[in-house]
């Protein structure tokens, strides 16, 4: 049974996405220029989750989304603010990307050390003091130790179970591990599994379910003008082709 939550999510997510599908739609019929097509390109209504290898995902950034409704970007986010996705294995210097959650994973899952120890909980909690905005959500010190305990549970699950998808978790299906495509059609890891997917490294899970968040409007173009097909019809074949929809090894059916 679909939670109250999971509804909500699903249902703003139509809300979102709804008038450019029109548009889009629209943009089709009347055969306008492909730039445009391209622009007003909304991901799917219901947007099909795939299994990507964890080798395949070799590109991190704090990117910000589309515009709302749409899926492509536009600028040179894929040149100016990407880096090298660092395995959980590898040490990182002080001023990398992402370097907290590089090195709360790395102190909690492989030195077993107290998630209060790691410098992600000591910036969270800073950040409540201050009274200043946390991205995960948290607004007292309660809520960051659960956030903690919940990251813990994630790591438990994964390790008895394998790695489950949202949908097997009673979760949206669009909360996967959020990735992005670049000009050159690269996988980029965004803001959303950054945690997962270095806990499943960590493990040995050789395979991630991911929701594709953003695409490069340039890559869109390419793919559209190779295959002599529309931009949603191009990147849903390219898709296919080089993702699967169902993981590649058998993976247990528990929920936690």
């Amino acid at each position: 049974m679909i939670s109250l939550r999971t509804s909500l999510v699903y249902t703003k997510w139509i809300l979102i996405h709804f008038p450019y599908t029109l548009l889009y739609q629209l943009a089709c019929l009347f055969n306008l220029p492909l730039k445009t097509k391209v622009a007003w390109l909304p991901p799917p209504l219901s947007p099909p989750v795939f299994w990507a290898s964890i080798d395949q995902v070799k590109l991190h950034a704090s990117l910000p989304y589309p515009p709302p409704g749409r899926w492509c970007h536009k600028d040179d986010w894929d040149i100016n603010m990407i880096h090298p996705l660092p395995s959980i294995f590898e040490k990182v210097p002080k001023k990398a990307n992402k370097r907290d959650v590089h090195q709360t994973i790395r102190k909690m899952f492989i030195k077993k050390k107290k998630f209060r120890k790691t410098p992600q909980y000591k910036n969270m909690v800073y950040r409540v003091k201050e009274g200043k905005i946390n991205p995960q959500g948290c607004k007292t010190i309660e809520e960051v130790d659960n956030y903690f305990r919940q990251l813990k549970k994630a790591f438990k699950s994964m390790e008895n179970h394998g790695y489950l998808t949202q949908e097997q978790l009673g979760k949206p299906s669009v909360e996967e591990i959020r990735l992005h495509i670049t000009r050159n059609g690269e996988l980029c890891l965004g803001t959303g599994g950054n945690h997962r997917i270095r806990m499943a490294e960590i493990l040995g899970i050789k395979y991630i379910p991911f929701l594709l968040r953003g695409i490069h409007q340039e890559w869109v173009m390419k793919l559209s003008r190779e295959l002599s097909l529309p931009p949603n019809q191009a990147i849903s074949h390219w898709l296919n082709q080089k993702f699967q929809k169902t993981p590649p090894q058998p993976i247990k059916h528990s929920i936690i």
